[in-house]
């Protein structure tokens, strides 16, 4: 079996315990493969947006993964994180750049931008990028408005309240 997707990395291309990854290499397990803290198995998930909940959303590192042999899947239903697996071998396929990170989550839906936009860091450049990708889309905005600019009243805020934080961003951005 095998599965294509994403894995996310400390900067120094580390996972959250330590160990060393590098780019073309494949990596095993032995034992029972299960996803979780006290699972067993190489951790990654189908949807680039879900990588970021596990991350420093300022400091990481994005690979393009395949994962094969023994594979575990794991839906979160309550938190809506799903197609996350933990696989008993992985292959670091190649490190994805910045701008392909948001290239693909501009063309993403809905679901996972706000996900996206609740765990990543963006740039002023790539706030603007996304403000006027979604400018008709009130709900993504929310999400915008709240984890990247800072306005925590905004899912309070009337539609006439947000239409106007959204002028004075689009003005000083």
């Amino acid at each position: 079996m095998e599965v294509k997707g994403y894995k996310a990395f400390n900067s120094d291309m580390t996972n959250r315990y330590g160990l060393p990854f590098e780019v073309g290499s494949r990596y095993k397990v032995d034992g029972e493969v299960k996803f979780g803290n006290d699972g067993n198995g190489f951790h990654m998930c189908k949807e680039l947006c879900d990588v970021f909940r596990y991350f420093d959303k300022d400091n990481v590192v994005v690979a393009e993964v395949t994962g094969t042999g023994r594979i575990t899947k794991f839906d979160d239903d309550y938190n809506g994180y799903y197609d996350m697996y933990a696989v008993e071998e992985i292959t670091i396929d190649r490190i994805m750049t910045r701008e392909e990170i948001i290239e693909i989550m501009l063309c993403s839906h809905e679901l996972a931008n706000k996900k996206f936009l609740s765990t990543f860091v963006l740039t002023e450049e790539e706030k603007m990028q996304f403000l006027k990708q979604f400018k008709k889309n009130i709900s993504i905005l929310e999400y915008l408005f709240y984890y990247q600019f800072g306005y925590k009243d905004v899912f309070h805020m009337s539609s006439r309240e947000k239409e106007e934080c959204l002028r004075k961003v689009c003005r000083y951005g």
